[in-house]
């Protein structure tokens, strides 16, 4: 072979390899459903990323962060660096860095489509800022603050529950400020010649970013609907609705939805609502109430970073309350104690909303709501489940769930209206 021929070979190889690095670029995106990320800067040689949670003003809390990159190669060390946002995302409000910064982030890859997830390595932070790195296991490969739950997620979710229990129904709780259906399950009920006495209302993310709450209440269903024969006897004494998603037009953009203006989900209970879901879900358990057939509502939500235990938030007046609620307050806590034992073990005792100081505000939240405008029977409560722990993943956030809907069989199988 001549030389200028080893020369030509040896310029088309050069050429190849050039197109092929370009071709394998690092690219960052979030413009998908759920997508959360400002990008700051992005080095191609370390595969290192610079990015924030995107603010979206009077959205609420912008924690959640969620992201895709495409151009790995299979086993590159990938870097993420998030910055805590400067930008008020209300007013003059700054969220504390430590609310977008978990212990561990998760990631997928393409090849599982997002169905599996892992931890990373916990992260390094200095200066507001947290390192979090992780091997490449695709070309392409999502990052997030914590396992999303979508509201594809959420419609998948109900038409597997729908398809295998008998008498099932879906419904659209109402359709939101933005267009979006929120979807419902109605699950149990007895029989026609033996009706459920007792009514369970179970809804998750009144605050957007807190996922975690979702794989609660899907490890809920999940369990009611199963052939384990206490779901069984669950699914005959008692009528269960499920919301899983609650803002679901917070979760579809992005946002955190905590702290949003004019109010948040959880604060919007009031005599006029501003989310239609809210008032639809006022209306649903009012009318099971006046029928008779209204016992617990339970608010699925996570807490703080540095909480690494899930607990209830009880009545701030709990010595006030009628003597059956407090009993049936005492009862739930002790049941539920007992239940939710590991590995994610709940605390021994309530916690109460003391950081709320208005009762004008206090009087807006769900679980208030529900106890000040229903039967002195009802126990309405909110559940915390810590999120910033190696084990706050779905399997570990589903056992809470299974483990929930034990705790609300055990309690209605006991005196909760004499």
């Amino acid at each position: 072979m001549s030389c200028r021929s080893v020369l030509l070979m040896a310029l088309s190889l050069l050429a190849v390899e050039s197109v092929g690095v370009a071709r394998a670029e690092l690219q960052v995106s979030s413009d998908f459903p759920g997508g959360s990320a400002v990008v700051l800067a992005i080095d191609q040689t370390s595969a290192t990323v610079e990015f924030t949670p995107s603010v979206q003003q009077d959205r609420g809390w912008p924690c959640w962060w969620f992201l895709r990159l495409d151009g790995l190669s299979v086993g590159q060390t990938v870097t993420l660096k998030v910055s805590a946002s400067q930008q008020p995302y209300r007013a003059s409000s700054v969220l504390a860095a430590a609310w977008m910064q978990p212990d561990q982030a998760v990631v997928s890859d393409a090849e599982s489509d997002r169905s599996s997830w892992r931890q990373t390595a916990t992260c390094q932070r200095a200066n507001d800022v947290a390192t979090y790195r992780f091997a490449a296991t695709g070309s392409t490969m999502w990052a997030a603050w914590g396992v999303p739950f979508l509201p594809t997620d959420a419609e998948r979710l109900l038409d597997d529950i729908a398809g295998r229990v008998p008498g099932a129904e879906r419904f659209v709780l109402a359709r939101t400020r933005g267009g979006r259906p929120v979807p419902g399950i109605r699950i149990g009920g007895g029989t026609e010649q033996q009706p459920a006495r007792f009514g369970v209302w179970v809804q998750a993310r009144q605050h957007a970013w807190e996922a975690g709450g979702s794989w609660v209440g899907r490890g809920f269903i999940e369990w009611v609907a199963s052939d384990d024969p206490y779901a069984v006897e669950l699914r005959r004494i008692a009528t269960i609705h499920y919301i899983p998603i609650m803002d679901i037009d917070s979760v579809a953009i992005g946002a955190g939805g905590k702290d949003a203006v004019p109010r948040d989900h959880n604060r919007d209970w009031s005599d006029e609502p501003v989310h239609p879901e809210v008032a639809a879900a006022q209306a649903k358990i009012q009318a099971l109430d006046q029928a008779g057939r209204f016992d617990v509502f339970l608010d699925l939500h996570n807490p703080g970073p540095s909480e690494r235990r899930p607990y209830f938030f009880g009545p701030i007046n709990l010595s006030e309350l009628p003597a059956r609620q407090q009993q049936n307050h005492a009862r739930w806590q002790a049941i539920a104690h007992a239940e939710i034992s590991g590995p994610l073990p709940l605390l021994d005792s309530y916690r109460f909303a003391t950081y709320v100081k208005t009762q004008e505000e206090r009087n807006r939240m769900s679980a208030n709501w529900v106890r000040d405008h229903t039967a002195s029977h009802v126990l309405a409560t909110t559940l915390e489940t810590a999120w910033n722990t190696p084990v706050s993943q779905p399997d570990g956030y589903q056992s809470v769930g299974r483990q929930l809907a034990r705790t609300a069989l055990r309690y209605l199988s006991g005196p909760t209206r004499e």
